[in-house]
């Protein structure tokens, strides 16, 4: 599911990473793969790197702050809505965020619940 989640991004639309889910990514990998070589994981997540894409700490903190007051998310949530939002996505791919919500002009999609490429099709009849 993953897999054809990132091919319909990567064929549809512009992937667009976060600095905290690229660090949060480089942890999981060196956990969940420990046999699997430092430099693999690092070349893997700098592979990503020109997919990164950040504002500053003040913009993002007020941000997710607004989310927090108006959602009552996590504070991880909140800071992955606000970076998505900042960086004007209009789909954020999560299996942790209610699939369907909005925030500003950010909608999640759960690729284990919604199938993207459907997600994408109904954009462009649009």
């Amino acid at each position: 599911m993953a897999r054809h989640s990132l091919r319909s991004i990567r064929r549809n639309a512009e992937l667009v990473v976060s600095p905290a889910t690229l660090t949060d990514l480089y942890g999981l990998a060196r956990r969940r793969f420990p046999t699997v070589q430092r430099d693999l994981v690092r070349n893997y997540v700098h592979d990503l790197l020109p997919a990164c894409r950040s504002v500053g700490t003040s913009d993002l903190l007020d941000r997710a702050f607004r989310i927090e007051d108006r959602l009552g998310l996590s504070w991880a949530q909140c800071l992955t809505f606000a970076a998505a939002a900042a960086a004007d996505c209009r789909l954020l791919v999560s299996e942790d965020l209610e699939d369907g919500l909005a925030v500003e002009r950010t909608l999640v999609v759960n690729p284990f619940v919604t199938d993207i490429e459907t997600v994408f099709t109904s954009l462009k009849d649009r």
